[in-house]
């Protein structure tokens, strides 16, 4: 049984670091893309309330960070901030499905937040790659809604 201790703080890599952590963007930006596509088989509405459970996962993983660091100001913070993004996702099925564009893409700019005025501690890696999720999700639920679905 292995039991080093994981820091959280640096990008540096050995060769026990996952894919994530040694290419953050390009491991972002390739799983931004693969659940794409399962919005075309879906009818919108039901494309609309997967995308607000995803957005709702994400916001969820750090509240899990959260409860790791253990600081009560960093648990009620992103305790906020995901409840924001929870009310971004029911008024997204509720009608106004770019509300949830909107919290994808706001929710990469609370990851850059992260990388230098937030002190949540989360491993390094995670940030840009949650950016890049964050932000190919949003482009690409806006294209699929509005050119695939167009109103």
């Amino acid at each position: 049984m292995n039991n080093k201790s994981i820091n959280t703080h640096t990008s540096t890599s050995n060769a026990n670091t996952v894919v994530l952590a040694r290419a953050p963007i390009s491991s972002g930006l390739i799983l931004g893309v693969i659940p794409l596509p399962v919005h075309f088989f879906l009818p919108l509405n039901i494309s609309h309330q997967f995308a607000a459970i995803v957005l709702v996962l994400i916001a969820g993983v750090y509240m899990g960070y959260a409860f790791r660091d253990g600081r009560m100001h960093v648990i009620l913070i992103e305790l906020g901030v995901a409840c924001l993004f929870a009310a971004a996702g029911l008024l997204g099925i509720n009608g106004y499905p770019i509300a949830i564009v909107f919290a994808f893409s706001a929710h990469g700019v609370w990851d850059v937040l992260h990388h230098n005025f937030i002190d949540t501690q989360m491993p390094r890696w995670y940030i840009p790659f949650c950016a890049v999720y964050d932000w190919v999700a949003a482009l690409g639920l806006l294209l699929i809604w509005t050119v695939y679905f167009p109103s």
